[in-house]
């Protein structure tokens, strides 16, 4: 069977992207300003780098500092070369000054109730995104630069619009690696559907966080991995050698998955994305001085990436062996996923509010239950799926949830960037034991209730929890 007309699928894109574009609006709409989870200090750090402090600095403070200027203030000296106290003092007060005007403190439950708070100290201890990789900041800062003198509140209603094109990107992405994934049958308009009507992948349109940056760059590399194993659609397995097409793809997916280390930590399931597919391709056998050459570019990157991460005090990287195996293995603890459950499904006003109580372990099961169904298609054939691309799939997965347990914290935002691959998962699931024919109506009756679910996270996460409970 052969592909779908372009026009067809051009059409359906277009359909895609206007309910992507659409959804991602309600979420800017009702999402209130800074409730976004650390909002404040991607902000601020967007705003350092606008003001011309984009370079690394070589400031470092003692703990005598500390009785001088808050950490937060010291944190971000540290990191931005030319920011002195005094101009961190005031962006601080800026943005402080309009969180307490938006009602934040009246929202979070664990902050308390006085916006008396001198510095970002008071709103968490110990707690900055100066250690974050720099591309996001870079990427945004212009965008403040059209109107630098304007209230905080509307530069990061400007930044939130740029989120927002990014997440119609990503399903347009996704859209883009599942046509490949799933040849024949509803599959690819379905995971393409899932990511764009999960109520907290929609909310990621509507956020300041490098979290954004990372998941679209995850969503290229995969697409591009994809693309680069399926060049010609359903029945073919792409050429038994590197030719010049072929490595311009490859160079591709390399100077992505550079990118995405330089975005975030989070974004590192690239890399495994990238070697996976080198071994998939069927050059990689006939030629293996190429494929050799190919992963020790890689590993470049990689260490690049790593020394980066490091030279940045970030805390996601530790050398010590002890201590990513005590992260490993508290990272898979029950606690742990079942935060990652919690967060993933529905938390807000910076996760201090949950769904009701039984809401996510019953879609935590669903998704477990899917994910083991999809292992049956990797062992029997299937002429709507690609199980090259559904190893791929398994393997970006794998990763990013091995990723989150060395950082030691589970949250539902940081299992996003895999977002196209898990939707790969979770549709495969779902087809694996049905007969083809029966695939359309179970596709329209998980859309039905993809919607449903949305709208009772629209009214319980944001209009009731966000905006009418705090009012009393």
């Amino acid at each position: 069977m052969t592909d779908e007309p372009s026009y067809q699928k051009l059409r359906i894109a277009v359909g895609l992207a206007c309910v992507a574009f659409l959804h991602g609006l309600v979420f800017m709409v009702l999402l209130p300003q800074w409730m976004g989870e650390d909002e404040p200090w991607h902000f601020e750090n967007v705003v350092m780098v606008s003001k011309g402090h984009g370079l690394y600095s070589d400031f470092e403070y003692t703990a005598d500092d500390w009785l001088t200027a808050p950490d937060s203030h010291l944190q971000i000296k540290r990191r931005f070369r030319g920011a002195e106290l005094d101009e961190i003092k005031v962006q601080e007060d800026r943005i402080l000054d309009s969180m307490a005007r938006k009602g934040f403190w009246r929202r979070i439950d664990w902050t308390g109730r006085s916006t008396k708070v001198e510095s970002f100290d008071g709103v968490a201890r110990n707690f900055t995104a100066a250690h974050q990789p720099p591309l996001y900041y870079f990427v945004t800062a212009p965008l403040l630069l059209i109107f630098p003198d304007a209230e905080p509140r509307f530069q990061l209603a400007l930044v939130r619009l740029f989120s927002l094109f990014l997440f119609v990107g990503t399903i347009l992405l996704t859209y883009w690696a599942a046509v490949r994934a799933f040849p024949e049958g509803p599959g690819a308009m379905l995971a393409t559907l899932f990511l764009a009507l999960w109520p907290m992948s929609a909310r990621s349109a509507a956020v300041v966080s490098n979290d954004v940056l990372a998941r679209f760059l995850v969503a290229l590399l995969f697409a591009l991995a994809v693309h680069w194993l399926k060049p010609k659609g359903a029945n073919s397995t792409g050429p038994a050698r590197y030719d010049r097409k072929s490595i311009t793809w490859l160079v591709a997916m390399l100077f992505v998955c550079a990118l995405a280390l330089f975005t975030k930590t989070t974004a590192a399931s690239t890399v495994i994305i990238v070697g996976l597919a080198i071994l998939l391709h069927p050059a990689s056998r006939r030629h293996m001085r190429g494929s050799v050459l190919a992963l020790a570019a890689l590993g470049g990157i990689v260490v690049a990436g790593t020394a980066a991460w490091i030279g940045a005090h970030n805390p996601a990287v530790t050398l010590n062996l002890q201590q990513n195996w005590d992260r490993l293995k508290g990272g898979f603890a029950t606690d742990k996923m079942m935060g990652l459950q919690d967060t993933f499904v529905g938390r807000f006003n910076w996760e201090s509010r949950g769904l009701e109580p039984n809401v996510a372990p019953y879609w935590g099961m669903a998704f477990l239950v899917l994910a083991g169904l999809s292992l049956l298609a990797l062992v029997r054939s299937r002429v709507w799926l690609d199980r090259r691309i559904l190893i791929l799939s398994w393997g970006g997965l794998l990763t990013q949830l091995i990723l989150m347990a060395f950082r030691g914290v589970s949250k539902g935002r940081y299992l996003m960037p895999i977002g196209p691959a898990l939707a790969v998962v979770i549709v495969a699931g779902l087809f694996a034991l049905m007969p083809r024919k029966m695939q359309g109506t179970v596709a329209l009756l998980a859309v039905v209730v993809l919607v449903a679910f949305d709208g009772f996270f629209v009214w319980h996460g944001l209009a009731r929890q966000a905006w009418l409970e705090w009012r009393w």
